[in-house]
């Protein structure tokens, strides 16, 4: 509690009260103004406090990577590794570790609270309230922001106005657990949901502006998952699938090319699953990203890459490698295409021209085809689907939410009643006829080329016959299957992107059953196997030293 007051303390020096865009980013800056001194009341205005905030948020990106990934089962350290990055791996993080530091957390919120105090939301521009845009993403980002906190800390001191004076910084704040956190953040967020992210502004050759903006429906799909409304989540998800027309197709599909049934070599760089990490395609929603034009270095670039301090766990490549290509009912072929050169790589040409043994390739693609950017990614189409995949499965409809992963949300598979049970499809129906469900309706012909996240990577697969839900005794079991399969799934699709220890986390906590986290996270450690998992038994060794 002490230490936390030290640090709210400290936010009273962050540069948040500035008149320009250079000394917003000059976090040494004494041109401070007080709120009564300062409305945010113009775009130029509101564009500066943005900047701020995104200043302080790039500060967490390479955490939320390497905590995510490198305290769970998928990601593993090298020979190569620094101290702090095999404390992380051990799960034995001190107060000192360079990536734990809690303030940073803090400045970001803090970034937010001035924007939100001191916005003029009646301000009009063009016939519109201009300003609410930066007034609802702020609070966006702030709900993210409060939710990482409380995930790796356990807890989170809540304020909501900026501390801009000594008085201020010594208030006693109430301090939330997760699940006393999640509501007031639901009740932040619901009243601005619909408002549009901040216009479109071009940040160069590798970025555009809204791909660093956090969308309300999706922060607030994550939120209600976390309190267990998952048909309130399953609505919000829906709502951004359907309103951005978001697909998952075959432009980031992995292929096989076959001749007369033989599966041919591939060419390990012509793999599409790999275009999803070049900065400026499509499948991104959000990232947290910044400039590498003053020299500044690609962090994780460099610990997967260059340095080469941490690579792919022998637990995610034996998932990848457990899997089956399907080009047709004769022709099949093990492993996962999103794995091996498309997730990680061993060697080149028979050496270890990139990093060394399973180097982790995802970053060196935002890196080698990025001119002047960096990045992290947070959210992107396929977390989306498997969000909602997870949230209609916890909704009672596992055969809906097996079809996100195997058949693809399109108007023909959710016409089939063997693959979608009317039961889990409409909300009224005869033997002939039914009404969707609202968040059920893909009739729409944007989502016609719709695919499996499973697809991406192990070919086609509605003619899979053994990947099914087996016949299971309750339909709570079916769930739970589903559910596997799903965290499954994520470690294929999204491993080494920074969410994987909260995934884990948030089912382990849905069920109740610490050991759900703990055996697939000891079994990343051959050798120390029980140890971590006696540890991780215990809740409280989830979470970081403040």
């Amino acid at each position: 509690m002490k230490k936390i007051n030290q640090i709210l303390f400290g936010l009273i020096i962050l540069a948040v009260m500035t008149s320009s865009c250079d000394s917003m980013l000059d976090v040494q800056s004494e041109r401070n103004m007080f709120p009564e001194d300062h409305k945010i009341d113009s775009p130029n205005d509101s564009i500066y406090s943005m900047i701020g905030i995104f200043t302080q948020l790039q500060k967490l990106a390479d955490r939320y990577v390497v905590l995510g990934e490198l305290r769970a089962d998928l990601m593993d350290v090298t020979e190569n590794a620094r101290l702090e990055l095999k404390e992380i791996s051990n799960l034995e993080i001190d107060s000192d570790n360079p990536y734990n530091v809690i303030e940073d957390y803090y400045a970001v919120i803090n970034h937010c609270n001035y924007l939100i105090n001191n916005i003029d939301t009646a301000f009009i521009s063009g016939g519109e309230k201009s300003l609410l845009k930066e007034y609802a993403a702020a609070k966006a980002i702030r709900a993210w922001t409060y939710m990482q906190l409380a995930m790796n800390y356990g807890k989170a001191k809540y304020y909501s106005e900026p501390l801009l004076s000594v008085q201020s910084a010594q208030t006693q704040f109430p301090e939330y657990s997760i699940n006393e956190l999640v509501p007031v953040l639901i009740q932040e967020l619901e009243p601005v949901k619909s408002v549009e992210t901040p216009g479109r502004i071009s940040l160069g050759p590798d970025m555009s502006s809204e791909k660093l903006f956090f969308p309300i429906p999706l922060l607030l799909g994550d939120l209600y998952m976390w309190s267990g409304q998952f048909e309130n989540a399953t609505r919000e998800y829906y709502s951004l699938i359907e309103e951005n027309r978001y697909v998952i197709d075959d432009r980031y599909s992995s292929t096989w090319t076959v001749d007369n049934g033989v599966f041919v070599e591939r060419d390990m760089f012509d793999q599409n699953y790999l275009d999803i990490f070049e900065l400026t395609n499509n499948e991104q929603i959000t990232m947290i990203a910044g400039s590498t034009e003053l020299g500044e270095v690609d962090e994780m670039f460099k610990i997967t890459i260059s340095d080469w301090e941490v690579k792919a766990s022998q637990v995610a490549i034996n998932n990848w490698e457990g899997q089956t290509y399907y080009y047709n009912e004769n022709a099949t072929i093990p492993g996962d295409l999103r794995g091996s050169v498309g997730s990680y790589i061993n060697s080149v040409s028979g050496t270890n021209s990139l990093g060394g043994a399973d180097a982790i390739l995802k970053y060196y693609l935002m890196w080698s085809e990025a001119e002047v950017s960096k990045a992290v990614m947070v959210y992107r189409v396929a977390t989306l689907y498997l969000r909602y995949a997870e949230a209609v499965n916890r909704a009672g409809k596992p055969n809906l939410a097996f079809a996100v992963l195997k058949h693809g949300m399109n108007a023909d598979a959710l016409a089939v009643d063997s693959i979608v049970p009317r039961h889990e499809k409409y909300s009224v129906y005869t033997d002939s006829t039914g009404t969707f469900i609202d968040y059920v309706n893909f009739n729409n012909i944007a989502f016609d080329n719709n695919i499996g996240v499973h697809s991406r990577g192990c070919g086609n697969m509605d003619l899979a016959t053994d990947y099914v839900i087996p016949v299971l005794n309750t339909k709570e079991d079916s769930i739970l299957y589903v559910e596997d399969k799903i965290i499954e799934e994520l470690a294929l699709e999204t491993a080494f992107e920074g969410s994987r220890f909260h995934d884990l986390m948030r089912i382990a906590i849905r069920r109740n059953n610490p050991a759900f986290l703990a055996d697939k996270i000891a079994a990343k450690h051959t050798g120390n196997e029980q140890a971590i998992r006696s540890k991780l038994m215990d809740e409280n060794n989830w979470y970081l030293k403040k």
